[in-house]
């Protein structure tokens, strides 16, 4: 008799078309995929999901739900994958709760949720590990903000603890704009750093770094949003901080991290770690890395753990990412660059093709962005 598959649930509540990519990688595993979430999500409209359980679009009553079903579910998962930070960030909330512990993507008890959950643990412990990351200070009130500001310079940067693709993120040019800001809060305020964007995909197995591959990010969909073109480029400097990072985190999954390349020195600047998978966790095998096996290493499936992780060091080409940098070059009313993809036919083979419903609501989206894109006066 056949070992039955393994069981994973993938729990979600942000519509982002990024986690969508993951149940064809899941499905590749052999595994059998399962989503929480609410109705009409991202995740649950892939034909590689088995069973789909709705849940409420209020994000605590969603949690009370997904604790409801954990404890009702005939057979226990065998990983509960958290797809996004808001679910994250409910589930802390939670964080004295035994059933939050047991699903929660960390091996490293509170102290590893915190770093995963707060940005301000997060860039304090980094520090404290000798990662580079920017200047900052943590600020309680708008005198200490200013106090940052004069010691930091402009422009500044300013964080909340919590926040996702972009949003709770600002850079202010200068003291006019840092008095306008509202602080009502504890924030980061960081230094600037100049350079070029970057980003790794990595898996860890109990914070043990098991893969990762890495790419500038040549174009973004808004400034702080994300990656809509990549470029695969290999920095073996990023290994170590990796390492320390899972250490630090206890991290259990797949997840991103941000740098930049400082333009005075070369040096890589952590940014920011996302714990919980990425739009390109699927891309791997274009830097020579097998995102596949090295789900499977994770979910402990067997034959998994021989498998060479390492990036190939040759490959640096260009991959624009669909849908991300359609909706870009729409917003963003570069039409050329929007051109360029009904002319390059090689970008089309990484349009979801396997994916008949994804691909078609995502050409709805498109045909809207246009039409409402084409109603709005030139500025």
């Amino acid at each position: 008799m056949s070992k039955p598959a393994q069981r994973v649930l993938i729990v979600c509540h942000a519509f982002w078309e990024g986690l969508s990519r993951l149940p064809y990688v899941l499905h590749q595993t052999g595994c059998e995929i399962s989503v929480f979430g609410p109705p009409k999500n991202y995740v649950s409209r892939s034909k590689f999901i088995r069973h789909r359980f709705y849940s409420s679009k209020e994000i605590e009553t969603a949690m009370d739900q997904l604790q409801q079903h954990l404890n009702q579910v005939a057979e226990p998962y065998d990983f509960v994958l958290i797809g996004d930070d808001p679910v994250l960030y409910a589930l802390e909330r939670r964080r004295e709760e035994t059933w939050v512990k047991e699903i929660f993507p960390s091996r490293a008890g509170l102290a590893g949720m915190d770093f995963i959950t707060s940005k301000a643990s997060f860039i304090q412990r980094c520090q404290q590990e000798q990662i580079a990351v920017p200047d900052f200070e943590i600020c309680q009130d708008k005198p200490s903000l200013r106090a940052a500001a004069t010691h930091l310079g402009y422009p500044l940067v300013i964080k909340e603890a919590q926040g996702y693709a972009g949003l709770t993120v600002s850079i202010v040019a200068d003291q006019q704009n840092l008095d306008l800001y509202p602080l009502d809060m504890p924030v980061i305020a960081q230094r600037f750093v100049a350079g070029r964007l970057g980003s790794a995909t990595v898996f860890y197995k109990n914070g043990q770094l098991l893969a990762w591959f890495s790419y500038y990010r040549v174009r973004t969909w808004g400034a702080l949003g994300p990656s809509a073109a990549i470029e695969f480029c290999h920095f073996p400097e990023l290994q170590q901080i990796l390492e320390k990072l899972g250490r630090l985190s206890g991290f259990h999954g797949a997840c991103g991290a941000d740098f930049i390349q400082d333009d005075k020195s070369g040096r890589l600047v952590l940014l920011e770690q996302n714990f919980r998978p990425t739009l390109t966790v699927g891309l791997g095998l274009h830097a020579g890395v097998d995102s596949v096996a090295a789900l499977a290493g994770i979910l402990g499936i067997a034959g998994s753990s021989q498998t060479d992780f390492r990036q190939d060091a040759s490959v640096s080409k260009l991959l624009p990412l669909f849908p991300q940098d359609v909706f870009r070059a729409i917003e963003a009313r570069d039409w050329r660059g929007l051109l360029a993809w009904c002319t390059h036919v090689s970008w089309w083979r990484e349009m979801n093709w396997r994916e008949s419903k994804l691909f078609l609501f995502n050409w709805r989206q498109i045909i809207r962005r246009l039409l409402s894109s084409q109603a709005r006066p030139l500025r």
